[in-house]
């Protein structure tokens, strides 16, 4: 019964569907992540603090889970800072340049420019923080910070999770 009706129409729904205009994709925004920075109380005083190689390599993992968190999560796409690795070491650190890293982050096509900073009061207590600005106006887009109780990269990928699902990537309320 139905199906010389199927056999009919399907042509003529097929012709339809491709006649609409393709519907535009939402575009998804592109993000810089920069390297992080970190603070250790340890080393105040120090004239060239000596940071701990596993710190070091900690700030590595936590900004590359974040990057990946990002990618993964569809509304972001990270952009390739590789090519501005000069302007980014020369800038660093980040936190101290009140927006330094918004024209590198604008130059390498991103739309808002994402740094962090570890502030390492010892090693059973350490404060991360993230912050984002647009790079069309420099202003700050988003700030989050968190208390990590420990000194493993568990605890520090831990940390940086916990800010991307309850703090970066939740919109804010509309007013």
């Amino acid at each position: 019964m139905p199906m010389p009706f199927l056999k009919r129409a399907l042509p003529v729904l097929l012709a339809c569907l491709f006649a609409l205009p393709a519907l535009p994709a939402s575009a998804a925004t592109k993000a810089a992540v920069f390297p992080f920075d970190i603070h250790d109380a340890q080393q105040d005083g120090e004239l060239i603090p000596q940071y701990n190689p596993e710190d070091l390599r900690r700030l590595k993992l936590i900004a590359d889970e974040l990057r990946t968190l990002m990618q993964k999560d569809g509304k972001y796409t990270v952009v390739d800072l590789s090519p501005k690795e000069k302007e980014i070491e020369a800038a660093a650190p980040f936190n101290q340049c009140n927006g330094c890293e918004v024209p590198i982050a604008k130059e390498a096509g991103a739309d808002i420019a994402v740094t962090g900073y570890v502030d390492k009061v010892s090693d059973a207590l350490i404060n991360l923080a993230i912050v984002a600005r647009d790079t069309k106006t420099g202003e700050l887009t988003k700030t989050m910070s968190a208390s990590i109780n420990g000194n493993t990269d568990d605890l520090w990928l831990h940390g940086v999770r916990y800010l991307w699902r309850n703090r970066f990537n939740v919109e804010a309320p509309q007013k």
